[in-house]
């Protein structure tokens, strides 16, 4: 007897917790990514290092972002000679003491990079032909950051914007 009351409650505990959230309240919805901004390195480079240009695609504006209560992730590419991308870094968390906006600066991974926000078109030309026109030599680099969305996902979001 002691054994049977056990399993129930044992597996009316396993339904409840596998049932938390499911239809719990209205979705909330997901900001799509909407802005885009190439990086420039605010010191002096070392070696060929202002040629692999960040691309920082954010779902509000870095100035937005200043002000926002929340912290959203922002996705991180590296591209070269923002003709290409080297490298889809992935995910990254920008926090508001990283963020200079009368000097146009950010802080991201260490290093300081006077922002310039571009056009949904030139993100959307960049993300539908990843491979460009110079061609370069590409090594596997493993991943430092959590992966971010899928291209495809990034090209509707941005197509949205246009």
């Amino acid at each position: 007897m002691y054994l049977r009351i056990t399993r129930l409650l044992i597996a009316t505990a396993i339904y409840l917790i596998a049932s938390m959230g499911v239809n719990s309240g209205p979705a909330q919805k997901v900001e799509s990514y909407r802005h885009g901004y190439y990086l420039f390195l605010a010191g002096n480079p070392s070696g060929c290092e202002d040629c692999y240009i960040p691309l920082l695609l954010t779902r509000m504006t870095i100035e937005e972002l200043k002000e926002s209560p929340a912290e959203l992730d922002s996705v991180l590419i590296t591209t070269y000679e923002r003709d290409s991308i080297w490298h889809y870094d992935g995910l990254v968390r920008i926090q508001k003491s990283d963020i200079s906006g009368a000097e146009r600066k950010l802080r991201i991974l260490n290093k300081t990079y006077r922002y310039q926000e571009i056009e949904a078109r030139e993100v959307i030309k960049l993300l539908e032909n990843p491979l460009g026109q110079i061609p370069i030599s590409r090594i596997f680099l493993p991943a430092k950051l959590p992966a971010g969305p899928e291209l495809k996902r990034l090209i509707e979001d941005f197509r949205a914007v246009k």
